[in-house]
């Protein structure tokens, strides 16, 4: 199954202002099937992105990056995720190939350094499996909530969003299907947070005006359509907004459609 991904950014703060939108496709091929477990290879595909960046640090450490692919999960047969498949073995190519990639950057003498940096944090498997779902479309494709019963009022479901630079913000939330009875079902997820203590205290640095922090909050909707006789997704999209008065707005929204 292949899937193209797009995701757009848009960030205002203290009167800067900035857009991203990104484009790529994740090849999602079976690899192994059990009655409990599938095992899956992900390769990513970039279409295109932001020019090719200049400064040396940053081009290594987007290439590092580019080499995570492939690399191999493991799902419940429902598809819920369970960990990154064979990470140490994982571990040994990725290095393998770093080490060519750092032979072409000679002339950035830091480059060993970055490299090492970089390995650092993905040697460790929880900690490299909790920053790939700090990315959108990792949280979003693998975001399988359960649908809400109304005879059982529980605090719903959560659904942790990453902000770069910020950090998570829980966003607890409901979740129904809008259309039971079609071929084609919608199952939506929606929440409205309140920011959570650790998030004001980053920001209120950076924010000049009085703010009522205890009325700011975050909204979060996706939505998940699935195929219900073929029994497979179509296609997923979420749209985070955070918005505070005038001084900042962060808005990500992301959609991950199956081709073909």
């Amino acid at each position: 199954m292949v899937f193209e991904i797009i995701e757009e950014t848009t960030i205002l703060m203290n009167g800067f202002h900035k857009e991203i939108k990104t484009r790529f496709n994740i090849d999602f091929s079976l690899f192994k099937k059990t009655e409990d477990e599938r095992i899956y290879i992900i390769n990513k595909e970039k279409i295109n992105t932001i020019p090719v960046q200049e400064n040396a640090f940053l081009r290594i450490v987007e290439e590092l990056e580019t080499l995570n692919y492939p690399i191999k999960i493991k799902t419940d047969y429902k598809g819920h995720f369970v960990e990154i498949f064979e990470h140490e073995k994982w571990l040994q190519e990725w290095e393998q190939k770093a080490d060519e990639l750092i032979g072409s950057f000679d002339y950035f003498d830091k480059a060993k350094d970055v490299k090492e940096y970089y390995y650092n944090i993905i040697k460790d498997k929880e900690t490299f499996t909790k920053n790939k779902f700090k990315e959108p479309y990792w949280n979003l494709f693998f975001f399988n909530p359960p649908i809400d019963n109304i005879n059982l009022p529980d605090i719903g479901t959560i659904f942790s969003w990453n902000i770069k630079a910020i950090g998570q913000i829980p966003c607890i939330g409901r979740t129904t299907i809008l259309n039971p009875d079609s071929k084609d079902i919608v199952i939506s997820f929606d929440s409205y947070q309140r920011l959570t203590h650790n998030i004001i205290e980053i920001l209120k640095p950076n924010i000049k005006r009085e703010i009522r922090w205890e009325d700011q909050t975050v909204k979060l909707h996706a939505e998940s359509h699935f195929d219900n006789v073929e029994k497979k997704i179509k296609r997923k999209s979420a749209s985070f907004q955070f918005l505070i008065n005038e001084e900042i707005r962060y808005i990500e929204k992301i959609n991950v459609t199956l081709k073909g």
